[in-house]
């Protein structure tokens, strides 16, 4: 074999093995989710399903309690949920719409039901009602 195809077939190898080791340095860096972060997704996005208009809607009934708090925690509908501060009717809105599971349900307007309380009666402020809800 010619001595120049040896070393453009060497140098060709050495380039790949620099691009692809880059590459895989960016993707650890770039925030994206590792492969357990999307095994965890992928895990509760059985809990979503989508009403009659194609919004997405969390359905979490007949799953214990404290599955359907942390499902909550991870969905994308917390969110949009609270997107909807300071607005109290919107968010109840929002949870008898968005999601499906009485014992849940109940346990959200209550607790939303608490906060604004608190917030009217001027037990707390603006902030610390947000991170109340922020951390249903």
């Amino acid at each position: 074999m010619d001595k120049s195809f040896i070393v453009f077939v060497t140098v060709g190898i050495g380039f790949l093995y620099f691009i692809t080791n880059f590459v895989n340095d960016i993707e650890k860096d770039d925030g994206y989710p590792t492969q357990t972060a999307m095994s965890q997704d992928d895990k509760y996005a059985k809990y979503i399903k989508y009403d009659s208009i194609g919004r997405p809607v969390l359905d979490i009934k007949g799953v214990a309690l404290n599955v359907q708090k942390d499902v909550w925690r991870h969905s994308n509908l917390r969110e949009d949920f609270l997107s909807f501060y300071p607005d109290y009717d919107e968010m109840k809105k929002f949870i008898k719409e968005r999601i499906v599971g009485d014992e849940f349900q109940a346990y959200m307007l209550e607790q939303v039901s608490l906060i604004e309380k608190d917030f009217l009666m001027g037990r707390i402020d603006s902030d610390q009602a947000e991170i109340r809800l922020e951390s249903l």
